[in-house]
């Protein structure tokens, strides 16, 4: 049975949530570029305060629209209409050619390989498929520039990878959390960047490492896991962790060394059929791609492990520049979940969810699979050097981001769980937190940051 919450609770909750969102809008102001706003009557103190309240209002909204379903599809919920209509306003965007919501990274970079019909070593699979796809378009059915395909083709693509995600898992807070991310929100508006075409993949992929769905290990899933590679280069770990998965089921040591080897050879034909040169020539290239050690990066000099390592030195990785760094990448790309991950812990140590003292059958049950997942996560995210700096180089860890996001709704549905709250009263309470992502939101994507 639900426990009511008394009047004073709430009044003291109100006033909780009124100081966590002054502050947000506080640290939001001191790195916000208000002259960065593509509309001149948002280049304000107050219009950036409008639009990040509108923001807030819209991702309320959106939370409760997960438990609104649909009569015309089983299991969809109305919740489709925000990621539809971030599309519409990602599509008028790129057919007006305005630049209304910021990219950050590599922008230009696709759509100039694109153009050129040269696949890009670290996107392999994916590049090949679009310089394919593209040529079909513009033959075929219409001209698009690939400047304007490729913001389209990154929207159509998050906008159905977030309805799908949504219809699978429904309204979960671990669901919610990485959906409604500063980082998720922008790759659905039009982002010019490859991450958008494969964050859905991964964050579907992320929520089966962490569930406990019964499926079967196939040779199908051990293809999938062997293609991530080749889709990006930096799915090499989420691979790894995607046969661990299967390990589970696939229990003979003869059915995951077959797996392991389908895998392998669904890699070396996507390379051969991305890279018609020969994987040789890929592999010498793809080194040279990586930007390996600190080269070409003036900023982190003398910063790297090695001249073959992307990662920071320990001494690096503990110093306070990278320190500060992490905590920018963490508030603007991953939102609220982030900043809340800590009381999250605290609040299950509380009530007793998560244990402060283990016993060793207790250490050997904590020690699974997702949290190896998580730990590698967050390792990544430390260590990683961002060559064009943590502004533009945001974008870089948002597989790391939407991990905390599952991380830090989980640890919510327990407290939901422990306390008994009712339907209505989770929608309401999961709402009012997400919307604490409306002036982050407006940061990242309608007005970007100071230099």
């Amino acid at each position: 049975m639900a426990v009511p919450l008394r009047l004073n609770s709430k009044i003291g909750i109100a006033a909780a949530v009124l100081f966590v969102y002054v502050s947000i809008c506080a640290v939001c102001l001191s790195v916000v570029d208000l002259n960065g706003a593509s509309f001149t009557s948002l280049r304000s103190g107050s219009g950036y305060i409008s639009i990040s309240l509108l923001i807030s209002v819209v991702l309320y909204g959106y939370v409760q629209l997960f438990w609104k379903r649909t009569k015309w599809v089983e299991g969809l919920s109305f919740s489709l209409v925000i990621p539809c209509g971030l599309f519409v306003f990602a599509f008028i965007q790129t057919y007006k050619g305005g630049w209304w919501f910021k990219s950050y990274g590599d922008g230009g970079a696709l759509s100039t390989a694109i153009n050129e019909s040269k696949p890009f070593t670290r996107w392999l699979l994916g590049t090949t498929a679009m310089i394919d796809f593209y040529g079909l378009l513009n033959h075929f059915v219409i001209s698009i520039s690939s400047q304007k395909f490729v913001p389209i083709a990154s929207a159509t693509i998050m906008c159905a990878s977030t309805v799908a995600i949504a219809r699978h898992y429904g309204s979960k807070a671990f669901v919610v959390f990485p959906l409604t991310s500063p980082i998720w929100l922008a790759f659905s508006l039009g982002y010019d960047e490859y991450y958008p075409f494969v964050a859905g993949l991964f964050l579907l992929l992320a929520l089966w490492i962490f569930s406990d769905e019964d499926i079967e290990a196939s040779n199908f899933l051990f293809v999938v896991a062997g293609l991530l590679p080749a889709l990006y280069v930096g799915f090499v770990p989420l691979t790894l962790f995607v046969w661990m998965k299967l390990f589970s089921k696939a229990t003979s040591f003869r059915s995951r060394l077959f797996g392991m080897s389908v895998s392998v050879l669904a890699y070396f034909i996507a390379i051969e059929i991305g890279w018609p040169v020969g994987h040789s020539n890929y592999l010498a290239l793809l080194t040279d791609d990586m930007n390996l050690g600190d080269f070409g990066s003036h900023n982190y000099q003398g910063t790297s492990m090695s001249d073959k390592s992307p990662f920071y030195s320990l001494s690096s990785a503990f110093s306070s520049f990278h320190i500060r760094d992490l905590v920018f990448v963490g508030v603007f790309a991953g939102g609220i979940a982030t900043i809340a991950l800590i009381f999250l812990v605290g609040m299950n140590l509380r009530l007793g969810s998560v244990k402060a003292k283990y016993t060793p059958n207790g250490l050997k049950r904590m020690v699974s699979l997702p949290f190896v997942f998580v730990a590698w996560n967050l390792l990544y995210m430390f260590f990683m050097i961002p060559k064009l700096g943590p502004k533009a180089d945001i974008d870089l860890f948002f597989s790391s981001n939407l991990v905390i996001a599952i991380w830090a709704g989980i640890l919510l549905e327990r407290i939901f769980e422990l306390r008994k709250t009712g339907e209505r009263a989770k929608a309401i309470m999961l709402g009012v937190v997400v919307s604490l992502n409306g002036p982050i939101a407006a940061t990242l994507i309608i007005y970007g940051f100071k230099s």
